[in-house]
């Protein structure tokens, strides 16, 4: 089970994976913005990687 705590040790590689995998509930509009802006940092880490 992935926790805040567990969080903080995981890979980029792993915390990119289980965002991925991860779709928050359209009922949820919190969840939805959260899962918008990590989608987003992880693009923008990729763009400044190469």
């Amino acid at each position: 089970m992935t926790t805040p705590v567990t969080v903080r040790y995981m890979s980029r590689a792993e915390i990119e994976r289980l965002m991925y995998s991860l779709s928050a509930d359209s009922s949820n509009e919190q969840a939805q913005l959260f899962e918008a802006l990590v989608r987003r940092l992880l693009e923008i880490m990729e763009q400044e990687s190469r």
